[in-house]
């Protein structure tokens, strides 16, 4: 396992793409976690995700491997108001 962050230049996308820290296999096959950018806590995934690494620039980090996790932030979509369509035209 390493760490690496994504150093990748977005100049032709045409708006903000934000590089994040990535939880990796040696080989970068399979992410199993990752920091956003403006954050220090790691989020860990349930499951490991495969990693596409093409057309991607990425630095390794000489960090020690986290040890503590945050669960990922996933929104309840039964508490929005848009996707509970019967709530919406009330």
């Amino acid at each position: 396992m390493k760490l690496v962050r994504e150093t990748t230049e977005w100049s032709n996308c045409p708006y903000p793409v934000k590089n994040h820290d990535y939880l990796v296999t040696n080989a970068m096959e399979f992410c199993h976690g990752m920091r956003k950018t403006g954050t220090d806590k790691w989020e860990k995934f349930s499951s490991r995700r495969r990693f596409n690494k093409g057309h991607r620039k990425f630095q390794v980090l000489n960090e020690k491997l986290p040890k503590e996790f945050v669960e990922p932030y996933m929104a309840n979509p039964w508490d929005s108001k848009d996707y509970n369509s019967l709530e919406a035209y009330m």
